[in-house]
């Protein structure tokens, strides 16, 4: 089957301004010479990622992705500009505090379903019907969705749920490719505010994968209308254990985290 064409397209990339989403802005941008809307909600970091793309090639669009009336005013702006993207890449993305059920708030869980989750539906909704036949549509998932364990319950359910619903939207779209990534640890500000150590930052940069080749790893195999795209050794890993011991490997990962003594799990 033909690969999808890239070239000179329109983007529109959510999570844009740091990790997985700066990357593949700028592959989309330096490699196939796409115009990008840049989606996040710090237009200081859009700001600095315009200043290295250009300000033709990466276009600033500040809002909240968890917000329906954002992506309702985002479908009126394509619609009065006749855009037609070729490309949409859902990486927003909130990983809460590793906490038991018990230890987390119910704003907390909500909120990470509505970023992780219920942004990717607004932005499927709203934008597909304008996109370009032949275009493909990414939603970034996680490793989490593969294998369940504890401490990450509203993170693991929200992108199980993301997962499913691509799969679903695969399923049912004929003129637009559909593909889920689901990438392990990788380098990225994503446990900004965790209260990390330098240490437990150690320990997790030691298996965490590179930005920049998990984006190009994503973006080639969506490329190839890949459906389901596992990145990272981790995530093949908690992939296969799952599949081979459902029972056992969700019971291991969360003894392993346990037995850890990281402050990172402390309230798991």
């Amino acid at each position: 089957m033909k690969r999808i064409d890239c070239v000179n397209k329109i983007a529109i990339v959510t999570g844009a301004s740091s990790g997985i989403g700066k990357e593949i802005s700028t592959i989309l941008v330096k490699k196939y010479g796409c115009t990008v809307y840049g989606i996040a909600r710090d237009l200081r970091k859009l700001d600095v990622v315009r200043e290295e793309l250009g300000h033709k090639n990466f276009l600033c669009c500040v809002m909240d992705v968890s917000a329906k009336h954002s992506w309702e005013k985002f479908d009126n702006f394509l619609e009065n500009s006749h855009t037609s993207p070729a490309i949409l890449v859902n990486c927003a993305g909130i990983l809460p505090r590793f906490a038991s059920f018990e230890n987390t708030s119910l704003e907390s869980f909500e909120k990470t379903v509505d970023v992780n989750f219920m942004s990717c539906v607004y932005s499927c909704k709203y934008i597909m019907p304008h996109m370009e036949k032949g275009g493909v549509v990414i939603n970034v998932s996680s490793a989490s969705a593969l294998c369940p364990f504890g401490g990450v319950g509203s993170y693991s359910a929200s992108k199980a749920a993301l997962e499913r619903f691509t799969e679903s939207l695969s399923c049912e779209s004929r003129d637009i490719s559909v593909s889920c990534a689901m990438p392990g640890f990788v380098k990225t500000n994503i446990m900004k505010g965790h209260n990390v150590t330098e240490k437990e930052k150690g320990i997790i940069g030691s298996f965490s994968a590179d930005p920049t080749k998990v984006a190009s790893k994503i973006l080639n195999k969506a490329r190839k209308r890949k459906k389901r795209i596992v990145v990272g050794t981790d995530a093949h890993f908690m992939s296969f254990m799952y599949r081979a011991f459902p029972r056992f490997a969700p019971k291991l990962f969360t003894k392993i985290i346990k037995k850890s003594n990281l402050e990172l799990f402390k309230n798991v």
